[in-house]
């Protein structure tokens, strides 16, 4: 079984090696980044509920707030350092707005199909929200 540590490393380079240009902003930065936290996390619970990507990719497309709370506190119970951590990660995840969530969870599945142009207009979407919210809230 792989450490949080690992899939985090794997989920970042699947990422990357989809997402274009993405990554060249800082904003887009930050949904990679989210999004592999995310991935990596969600395959910590797959890997210890004998699951495979399949159901990880289909909790992403769902962007379900219920089904991700449900996963983080079931991580929660397995009690190691590791889980503890990929719990917290997605109980966060959880409280994003549901635009800035999907857009994470958007270029989480991108290494299972090319997404490039979808995620793109999520992110840019959804980092509008976030510098309208921050303004706010000065």
């Amino acid at each position: 079984m792989d450490r949080l540590d690992q899939l985090l490393a794997r989920s970042q380079r699947e990422i990357e090696a989809h997402t274009g240009e993405l990554g060249d902003t800082g904003t887009g930065r930050y949904f990679i980044d989210e999004a592999a936290q995310l991935l990596s996390a969600l395959r910590l619970w797959a890997q210890n509920q004998y699951r495979s990507d399949r159901v990880v990719r289909d909790i992403l497309e769902a962007g379900d707030v219920i089904a991700l709370r449900e996963v983080a506190h079931e991580l929660w119970q397995l009690g190691t350092a590791d889980v503890k951590t990929a719990s917290w990660t997605i109980a966060g995840m959880t409280n994003k707005s549901s635009g800035e969530l999907m857009a994470i969870a958007d270029a989480g599945p991108a290494r299972m199909r090319d997404r490039r142009r979808h995620v793109g207009s999520r992110v840019r979407s959804a980092a509008a929200g976030r510098t309208i919210r921050h303004a706010a809230a000065r």
